[in-house]
């Protein structure tokens, strides 16, 4: 019995070859009815957003007809395939100089036409313009007067310091204040505006950071020079010191009580607590502070006291008592 030998026939130089041939005609057949088809005139239909830009501060938009313009575009498949713009485009901006202005029933309205809207598109493709047709008509703008006026930043913070460890100085808020502007009935409403709140613990350096405004009427249309603003806060360790200095009394006839007889305070001294900071602690001295009691009933000889008062003391200080608080006096007769 003779025996029949099998072979792979798709493994043979022959079919491979005709395997090949047949792919490329295939592909060559595909790319010649895609350009046929893609060579004939097509429609495509692209919504792009419309944005002023450019507002003048002094008007602000309250509403507006539409936020779209809608195109129909006719051109070949290729062009509209290879048009880069028709690719990146998201957005059509035109600047506010570019609106046109009427009146209707008493009030001022801005319009941007599809007859614009049109040439703008076809400026940014290489799509003739008259091959382009937008939708709609008309965007109208509804504009009111705003209100312009600079208000202060406010820092909004909550620091536990560790102890010993103080605010050396007001905090420092860069800018300070923020140009706002909004609809004019907000006007008197605005007065400041606060930072997102900054919290810290066991703090014992500087803080430098930049805070968030907070912008309580965003959705109202009022807007802001900055977002943000950057804070900083000196933070420096304090001791407790004290200082003796000399006790004056304010009266403006001090001269007759001189001339008359001897006013005499115990004590005629006084002992000033305060704390400073650190770095600052050698730079004060007595002569920086001045203690004062008012003038006594002359009528009187004795029994009363009199409260001290500190009227003048260094900037770099916090004043924590005075010992003591009051004295007696004597008025001893001449």
């Amino acid at each position: 019995m003779k025996l029949l030998t099998w072979r792979n026939i798709r493994k043979t130089p022959e079919v491979r070859q005709k395997t090949i041939i047949f792919v490329v005609c295939l592909v060559f057949s595909f790319i010649f009815w895609l350009s046929i088809k893609l060579s004939r005139e097509s429609e495509a239909i692209i919504p792009i957003e419309f944005q002023v830009t450019n507002i003048p501060i002094d008007l602000i938009f309250t509403g507006q007809s539409d936020s779209t313009f809608v195109f129909t575009v006719q051109s070949t498949g290729i062009r509209l395939i290879t048009s880069g713009f028709l690719r990146r485009i998201k957005k059509l901006e035109t600047d506010f100089r570019n609106l046109q202005q009427l009146k209707r029933d008493g009030e001022r309205l801005f319009f941007f036409t599809s007859s614009q809207a049109e040439t703008r598109f076809s400026l940014l493709s290489d799509i003739p313009r008259s091959a382009v047709e937008a939708l709609p008509d008309t965007i109208f703008f509804q504009v009111e007067d705003a209100f312009f006026k600079r208000v202060p930043v406010k820092l909004i913070k909550d620091l536990n310091l560790q102890p010993g460890f103080k605010l050396y100085d007001v905090p420092a808020i860069t800018p300070d204040s923020l140009d706002v502007y909004g609809p004019a009935e907000l006007a008197d409403t605005i007065r400041f505006f606060n930072t997102s709140m900054l919290t810290a613990t066991q703090v014992e350096h500087n803080i430098n950071c930049n805070l968030k405004i907070d912008n309580p009427w965003r959705n109202q249309q009022v807007n802001i020079s900055a977002d943000e603003v950057e804070v900083f806060i000196s933070v420096e360790e304090f001791t407790e010191a004290t200082v003796e200095i000399p006790l004056n009394v304010d009266c403006d006839g001090l001269n007759n009580i001189s001339a008359n007889g001897e006013l005499m305070l115990f004590p005629d001294k006084v002992t000033v607590f305060y704390l400073v900071a650190l770095k600052d602690d050698k730079k004060i001295i007595a002569d920086m502070f001045r203690a004062y009691v008012s003038c006594p009933d002359t009528i009187a000889t004795s029994g009363q006291r009199l409260a001290v008062e500190i009227r003048e003391k260094p900037t770099l200080i916090d004043l924590i008592r005075v010992s003591p608080p009051e004295v007696e006096y004597i008025w001893i007769k001449r």
